[in-house]
């Protein structure tokens, strides 16, 4: 049954999911768009930590975990995210439906495991118009994006010594971005419109290591160690330069339209240069019961480089990101009662994006909360909520309330078994 669900959402993912920008923030217009992986629906119910493992669950942020994986997993994601915009002068709501990731698990015998699938890693989806009024010059500016890059998956785990785990991941970057902007000045008949387009494709890899320990007879100790190394992603680039002017029907129709020639300024293929990304995490709990645990991520954004667009008032330093996360299981065998079978989940993370716009960091505060609902086996449903603040109205900038809802499935299966007949 996990094959045929496995090879169907594959095929609903890559024919739909990933064309749709999955971003409505005005924030996707710096850099290559929001970040839009954080984890499994499991993870982001605790604030995002990928220090906790068990042998059923697939945890995509830490290929380590699954040196423990007992039984084929497959996961898939998705959710609703709803934004409150705020300015000085103005407020706008808006909202899109997602879908995160799709993934399969498979323990290959002798305390190793791996997994593949898809994931959307940015996304960029926004519309911005802005009328600056300067004694009799009036002027318009609109800009637009769409798009985002994605990532195809691959990782292996090894458990060895009983208390450690290594693994990695590969991933291999794909997506298109397109960024749009118009400008009409009142007095000039014609206004301009300029088209920047970039074709993504490029390795990025991930290392982590665990450590377990047995603190007392029924506490147990989990850390977590993650780097991903800094590299490169290959941009195709090209550049489309129109005069315009706008019909009755407020349409932009194009009058002269002109390709730049970008091999000219070395700009038809560059490097898009990813940071140096590092993770500690750390925690607690009691096996089949409760866990409590708090990670750290530091990210080397001041390095990140992107030669052919770079918006004027957007510049990076180092990113940071704190969280905390807990679940609780009140009785996981209970035979009189479901509800002390749920999982229930709690986070919270403080994070310094690595954004500067207008000068200022842009900071994200949220709390997340979730259930896990069991079903046959040792599968089961998992919803959560998240909601919190980004960015503010200082300095002209825009304050992001957000709510999100996600949902997932964890099916689990047992392949590859020598049936015998006696």
């Amino acid at each position: 049954m996990i094959k045929k669900i496995f090879i169907v959402t594959v095929f609903f993912v890559c024919s739909y999911s990933f064309a749709q920008e999955g971003s409505v923030s005005p924030y996707s217009f710096y850099g290559t768009g929001d970040q839009r992986f954080k984890g499994t629906a499991e993870n982001r119910s605790m604030g995002g930590i990928s220090v906790f493992t068990d042998s059923i669950h697939l945890n995509l942020q830490n290929p380590a975990s699954l040196g423990k994986l007992g039984l084929t997993t497959f996961a898939v994601g998705g959710g609703y995210q709803s934004l409150s915009l705020k300015t000085e002068m103005a407020k706008e709501s808006t909202a899109d439906v997602t879908f995160d990731y799709v993934a399969l698990g498979v323990p290959l015998g002798n305390n190793m495991g791996m997994s593949f699938g898809l994931m959307p890693y940015t996304a960029v989806g926004y519309k911005i118009e802005d009328i600056n009024e300067s004694g009799a010059l009036d002027q318009l500016r609109r800009f637009e994006g769409e798009g985002g890059i994605n990532k195809a998956f691959f990782a292996l785990g090894y458990n060895f010594l009983n208390n450690f785990s290594v693994g990695g991941q590969v991933n291999f970057n794909f997506g298109d971005i397109k960024n749009e902007s118009v400008i009409y000045t009142d007095g000039v008949q014609y206004g301009s419109k300029i088209v920047n387009q970039s074709q993504y494709s490029g390795f990025d890899f991930k290392f982590s290591l665990n450590y377990d320990a047995k603190l007392t007879k029924s506490l147990e100790l989990q850390s977590y160690l993650a780097y991903v190394p800094a590299t490169k992603v290959t941009s195709s680039n090209s550049r489309v330069i129109s005069t315009i002017v706008r019909n009755s029907q407020g349409i932009d129709v194009p009058t002269a339209v002109e390709e730049v020639d970008l091999a000219r300024w070395g700009l038809h293929s560059t490097y898009l240069e990813l940071s140096d990304v590092y993770s500690f995490g750390l925690g607690v709990g009691k096996k089949f019961n409760w866990f409590v645990g708090g990670e750290f991520e530091y990210t080397t954004n001041s390095e990140f480089r992107n030669d052919f667009y770079t918006p004027i008032n957007g510049t990076y330093e180092d990113g940071e990101r704190f969280a905390a996360g807990a679940f609780w299981i009140p009785d996981y065998d209970s035979f009189t009662s479901y509800w002390k079978r749920v999982t229930y989940r709690v986070g919270l993370k403080n994070e310094r994006t690595g954004m500067i716009v207008n000068n200022v960091p842009v900071h994200d505060f949220g709390m997340s909360f979730g259930l896990g609902l069991p079903l046959r086996g040792f599968s089961n449903a998992n919803v959560g909520v998240e909601f919190g603040k980004r960015g503010s109205t200082f300095q002209g900038r825009v304050e992001e309330n957000y709510f999100n809802v996600f949902i997932s499935l964890s099916l689990n299966d047992l392949w590859f078994r020598k049936n015998l007949i006696r």
